[in-house]
């Protein structure tokens, strides 16, 4: 790019690092320096520049390029070799004193070109027009003749016009980065929770407005409402912060006001009924990949899905890290033939198994038998080897993943592409390929462990020697071993001197340390941007109540301290187990 500035635009690290955290900045050194004494004032900024360095002077006298200077000794041997002609006009008689300096005394037959020309007009200006120097140093004097005080000049051809060349370089760039190995995507460097979450907050603040949006959503139909609300074309324009208001099954509004609570719960109900309740991913054993679904492709329900993965990501939702690693590749990349697929990527069942017994064949027989599962389908796709042998095996299984999940389907792909430019979150991604992990599906189960809730949740004690530390402190201990027997699937085992019910049974089957902090703050995981404001552990001393109460606006989960939930039994876990049930709402994942 070119920033429009002005021609004295102060140039710091301040300002390269505005320009460069958006977009690719080329520097290209100015071939004359100012004809006077001047002081050029360097930023102040310490993080970008050394603080020894605070001012730089410069003299009026420029050193030619190297590759000006080169030029002109090329130049002068072919002068002093060539035998006189008598068409020949010396152009360097034509010149004034002072322009002795640039010594381009060509023929006729050696022309300059009209680079050169114009840098010899330029410089012949400045130092007719300069005053005398008293304190200039003569920096040609103090290098070698070869050597050139602005070395970015060899940037330049020396034939070639300065946009021609920033153009050029600007090509050789993009070619550069379009031969990128996947693998360098796949496997970038890797970055820790706080990073990455400091990474997309900024990103959030920057793209996310102040103002509010309202969006009214039920609780029994999330796709459907929410797909309602973001196909309207007003409402994808906006860039404001979600107000969300959750409908009862009666149809009146929910008394309570969207802080952060509401909007992180629909946003994590909304990343499950993305995947298990719209119709437009198949899970296979690597994640979830697009299906097929020409209503969706007809009506943009895929680009839909994209708008509403950006706005999840940006607006502290849990990341919708459920997609295949080889849709993601082709979400950053775009190529589909450098793609690395496994039978395992492949959803339909049937499928996979024919293709896997292909790719494990060891003997031609073996593989004519694998090959022959296959018999339905092959003959349709033009291209793919025929007859099957050991040597094409490979090509066969490669190309025929390709085709039935990513060629067949790659409209669906491409509105998923354009939807997640929405809030500029495509650009990120491809700007930092360690943040894929947003997307990716991970390889281990990912339920948020019990230590992890017990850090998030930081208890707000009373003052150090107040009565009632100590008793806060012991409530503390019994929910952190509350929380590592829900994880460890203790909590039936612990609870068995009670006559549970079927739906006690049955919930605490399901029970792990996300529903509690969803419980707490409408989210089973950190969010992309992180929680704000921190979620915390507060104490009521109170005999009268003993349930856990959340209030996932300000990520606050009560507890109550009195003798029941103090006593050395399952009293605390049992009201623990029955606050969760009566939270479902807020609590199942």
């Amino acid at each position: 790019m070119i920033p429009k500035v002005t021609s004295n635009f102060p140039w710091g690290g301040k300002e390269v690092a505005s320009v460069c955290s958006s977009t690719c900045l080329y520097i290209m050194a100015e071939m004359e320096v100012p004809a006077q004494n001047c002081s050029v004032e360097l930023s102040d900024d310490s993080d970008f520049e050394s603080p020894v360095v605070q001012r730089r002077r410069v003299t009026r006298r420029d050193a030619p390029s190297r590759a000006q200077s080169e030029h002109c000794e090329r130049q002068e041997r072919v002068e002093a070799s060539a035998p006189p002609s008598n068409d020949g006009m010396d152009l360097q008689g034509q010149r004034g004193p002072n322009e002795a300096m640039n010594h381009f005394a060509v023929t006729q037959r050696h022309a300059p070109s009209r680079a050169q020309s114009e840098h010899c007009e330029r410089q012949e200006r400045v130092e007719a027009s300069a005053p005398p120097s008293d304190d200039g140093m003569d920096l040609q004097g103090q290098r070698g003749p070869n050597e050139a005080m602005n070395h970015f000049a060899d940037f330049i051809p020396i034939d070639i016009e300065e946009d021609e060349a920033i153009e050029e370089a600007i090509r050789r760039s993009l070619l550069e980065e379009s031969v990128q190995p996947l693998q360098d995507s796949r496997f970038a460097e890797s970055l820790s929770i706080e990073e990455i979450t400091g990474i997309v907050k900024a990103h959030s603040e920057r793209v996310v407005t102040e103002a509010y949006r309202p969006i009214y959503i039920s609780r029994g139909n999330v796709w459907t409402t929410a797909l309602r609300q973001f196909s309207r074309r007003k409402f994808t324009e906006c860039t404001d912060l979600l107000y969300v208001t959750f409908a009862s099954d009666e149809g009146t509004n929910e008394d309570g006001e969207d802080l952060g609570g509401p909007r992180r719960e629909f946003l994590r109900l909304l990343v499950k009924a993305i995947f298990k309740e719209s119709g437009a991913f198949e899970e296979s054993l690597n994640g979830f990949t697009p299906r097929m679904n020409i209503s969706h492709v007809q009506n943009g329900v895929y680009r839909t899905i994209g708008q509403m993965m950006s706005t999840i990501i940006v607006q502290g939702g849990e990341p919708p890290a459920l997609l295949s690693p080889l849709v993601v590749d082709y979400l950053l990349t775009g190529h589909i033939f450098q793609l690395k697929v496994t039978p395992d990527d492949v959803a339909d069942i049937e499928l996979r198994e024919a293709l896997k017994k292909v790719d494990q064949a060891l003997t031609t027989e073996e593989l004519e038998q694998a090959v022959e599962c296959c018999d339905s389908w092959r003959y349709q796709l033009e291209g793919l080897p025929n007859p099957v042998s050991m040597d094409n095996k490979d090509a066969f299984v490669q190309n025929a993943i390709l085709f039935h999940v990513v060629i067949q389907r790659q409209s669906c792909y491409d509105q998923l592409v354009e939807g997640l430019k929405y809030y500029e979150v495509l650009p990120l991604l491809k700007e930092r390929p360690c943040l894929r992990v947003l997307l990716d599906m991970p390889e281990e189960p990912s339920d948020v462990p019990a230590d992890v809730v017990a850090t998030l949740l930081k208890p707000n004690y009373s003052v150090l020697g107040s009565n009632k530390r100590p008793r806060e402190e012991l409530m503390v201990v019994k929910f952190r071993e509350f929380l590592h027997c829900v994880q460890e699937k203790e909590l039936g085992e612990h609870l068995n001197g009670r006559n549970l019910t079927e739906a006690e049974n049955a919930f605490i089957l399901t029970l792990n340390p996300g529903h509690i902090l969803a419980f707490a703050t409408g989210s089973s995981k950190v969010p992309a941007i992180g929680f704000s404001p921190s979620p915390k552990l507060t104490f009521v001393h109170d005999d009268t109540k003993h349930l856990l109460i959340a209030h996932t606006c300000s990520n606050e989960l009560q507890i109550f301290v009195n003798r029941k939930n103090l006593a050395d039994d399952d009293e605390f876990d049992y009201n623990c187990l029955v606050a969760l049930m009566n939270g479902s709402i807020f609590s199942a994942v």
